[in-house]
């Protein structure tokens, strides 16, 4: 009897074989690689994500210069915060603009969205329309509003003198600078919400039009009484998702409207990102208070994006709620 014949008498497992020992380390061969290919992005994420989101957070609680450690002074920057003047109009003229651009965006991309379920000449047309804010250069797009509603050479004010009006000075007053920055955020956030809605309107089941339709509902009637409450988890995605992009503003009116000057009281485009940046960059010497602006308007965030979510329990149904 032979030596493994032996060990399989006495109970002993065999030995693995050659193929099963090569297969397991082809396996681990090839983990080892999946896992070194991750290597960069963890690296990114631990050092840009988390490392910088930590530092910015004890950044908060120091007084930091452009040159040398920082200091720690607690909560000196939270009790500044709430004396702040030019805080208070960051945080109003962001939530002017996101209370207009909102739903500016919500209608145009709904619009686009249902216009592009129709089947009609040059549909594929209209369609590459829509989705060009999303491919083009949104620098370009905004110097290009600039030059439209440029005070005395701009098309829009060639139009008013034509008819008789009177020019206006768009980034000389508020209406001029909130109607011109509203009018450059909807068009360059509404294009992909529009692919959003589009798709949603997709995902309603044709039987259901029919059988309204043979009710005798109307195209309004469908409207308001089908898509609408089908579409609402795309339409709450699209709001929730804008409203998050409006809150950090900061390319429009950073291209178009001139620097912040504390001097004055009424600056018309200063937003919360576009404030933090002057603190952080310009003025160098308050990179600390800088940090307490932005962990405020995270906080901002956050609890926007929790009131949402809890109004979505009331207009939002979902297929499986039955």
């Amino acid at each position: 009897m032979t030596s493994t014949s032996t060990r399989r008498l006495h109970g002993a497992e065999p030995t693995p074989s050659r193929t099963s020992r090569r297969f397991g380390s082809l396996k681990w061969r090839q983990a080892t690689t999946g896992y070194l290919f991750l290597v960069p992005l963890i690296g990114g994420l631990l050092i840009f994500r988390f490392y910088a989101f930590g530092y910015n957070i004890w950044l908060s609680f120091t007084k930091a210069g452009a040159f040398g450690p920082p200091r720690f002074v607690g909560l000196d920057n939270y009790r500044r915060l709430l004396a702040d003047s030019q805080l208070v109009i960051a945080l109003y003229n962001t939530e002017k603009f996101a209370a207009i651009a909102v739903p500016g965006v919500v209608v145009v991309s709904l619009l686009c969205a249902l216009l592009m379920q129709y089947r009609f000449r040059g549909v594929s047309v209209f369609r590459a329309i829509v989705f060009l804010p999303a491919v083009c250069l949104p620098t370009a797009i905004i110097l290009v509003f600039g030059w439209l509603f440029q005070t005395q050479y701009g098309l829009v004010n060639a139009a008013f003198h034509a008819i008789g009006a009177e020019p206006m000075s768009w980034f000389g007053s508020e209406p001029g600078v909130t109607a011109v920055v509203s009018i450059i955020v909807v068009y360059l956030s509404f294009s992909v919400p529009a692919i959003i809605l589009y798709a949603g309107m997709q995902d309603i089941p044709s039987d259901v039009y029919e059988a309204a339709m043979l009710d005798g509902a109307g195209p309004v009637r469908r409207f308001f009484s089908i898509t609408l409450p089908l579409l609402a988890p795309s339409l709450f995605f699209v709001i929730l998702t804008s409203t998050i992009g409006i809150l950090k503003l900061f390319d429009a009116v950073y291209l178009l409207l001139p620097p912040v000057d504390h001097s004055v009281s009424t600056n018309y485009g200063l937003t919360l990102v576009y404030y933090y940046y002057y603190l952080a960059f310009v003025d160098a010497g308050q990179r600390g208070y800088a940090a307490a602006v932005s962990l405020f308007l995270l906080s901002l965030i956050l609890a926007v994006s929790i009131v949402l979510l809890r109004l979505q329990r009331s207009f939002v149904h979902y297929g499986e709620d039955g």
